[in-house]
């Protein structure tokens, strides 16, 4: 039965990746029915250098429908909201994108303290469920490496957005946003037409660990699991952008950091389940159209093709994800290529990564895993 379903995954795999490579009209214009499910085979448990650990069987096949599997990390606390009529809370970790419901005296406890006292925790989670399942403090002598790497002000990009009252040709405007590039030093700031924009996101895709290898870059990139690690794929894609193509980009952030607001998007490419975020982050480049330069982002767990950066934001606001409240972009922040995840709930601050260590760490930890078990 193994061997079997592992055929059959290698021949959807090989599908994929014809449909990947041709780009037919049906490849780009709908989502594609082959990408819903499946990952690269894993050899066995990662540990990142936050002692990330993932707990998937070894047996060379993806994880199984409706199997309750946890992951493991180090993490701050970027902030705790309240969750109305109830003891429980919902907890906004640097290191992850998600929200988590955190459920228990005890352990709502300790993320309330450890968020106080700036202290970090080895957290065990549910990520398809949203579930902190167990909580520790590290040993201040245990320290989390992401608090050693450099910490930056981006307070300049940030900026309030209602996309229900701002029109998509100001959104799509990058001088009226300003998200021109315009200070890349040795790289064009501008991407010459649309078909040049998606030749380069084609290669980007074909990196994905969903597909086989071996693949052009030293980690594939998992953009079969849209859950987690945008952080590190957006790193990643601009750093191909950057040094195969030469061409300038920026990072977009976006956020749901105010009330009661979440981000929903619907896993359309990998089964169709539902995620809530708290902060996203792609590649956002410039392109030239006929009518004019467009910001344009480059997010192939969300889409099939560049994307106008007014479409991304919107689909972060998908109303079919969104249980008892309003999905709800807060607010955007339009960062250099060189702001890696945010420091704190606020999205003024933002850690950085230049030795890519962090960012390899989370591709290889995320290859096997997927968005819809």
């Amino acid at each position: 039965m193994i061997s079997a379903l592992y055929k059959y995954r290698k021949l959807l795999s090989v599908a994929a990746l014809s449909c990947m490579v041709l780009l037919s009209d049906s490849c780009i214009k709908k989502d594609n029915p082959i990408l819903q499910r499946g990952a690269k085979c894993s050899s066995g448990p990662h540990t990142d250098e936050n002692n990330t650990a993932t707990s998937l069987a070894t047996t060379g096949e993806a994880m199984p429908a409706g199997g309750y599997h946890t992951l493991s990390s180090k993490v701050t606390v970027a902030g705790i909201r309240n969750i109305e009529g109830s003891a429980s809370v919902e907890v906004m970790f640097n290191e992850n994108t998600e929200f988590f419901t955190v459920t228990g005296t005890t352990l709502v406890q300790t993320v309330k303290d450890a968020l106080k006292n700036n202290r970090q925790l080895s957290i065990s989670f549910d990520p398809w469920k949203g579930v902190l399942v167990s909580a520790a403090y590290v040993p201040v002598s245990g320290g989390l490496s992401t608090t050693a790497r450099t910490t930056v002000n981006g307070a300049a990009g940030a900026r309030a957005i209602d996309l229900k009252k701002v029109s998509n040709e100001q959104i799509d405007n990058p001088s009226a946003m300003g998200v021109l590039n315009t200070t890349d030093p040795g790289l064009n700031n501008v991407i010459p037409d649309f078909t040049t924009a998606q030749l380069m996101f084609d290669y980007i895709t074909r990196q994905c660990c969903y597909l086989p290898g071996p693949y052009a870059i030293d980690y594939c990139i998992p953009f079969q699991y849209c859950i987690d690690g945008c952080y590190a794929r957006a790193h990643k894609m601009c750093w191909i952008i950057n040094n195969r193509y030469k061409y300038g980009t920026k990072k977009i952030f976006s956020f749901a950091n105010s009330g009661s607001d979440k981000l929903c998007v619907q896993g359309q490419k990998w089964g169709g389940c539902c995620i809530r975020w708290w902060y996203h982050v792609a590649p956002l480049v410039t392109v030239q159209t006929p009518t004019g330069p467009k910001a344009y982002v480059f997010d192939p767990a969300m889409f099939n093709q560049p994307v106008l950066l007014s479409t991304w934001l919107h689909a972060q606001e998908n109303p079919a994800c969104a249980a008892g409240f309003t999905p709800n972009v807060t607010m955007i922040n339009v960062q250099p290529t060189s702001s890696y995840a945010p420091s704190g709930s606020s999205g003024m601050t933002f850690s950085t990564d230049p030795a890519y260590t962090a960012t390899n760490n989370t591709l290889d930890n995320y290859a096997a895993l997927i968005t819809c078990p």
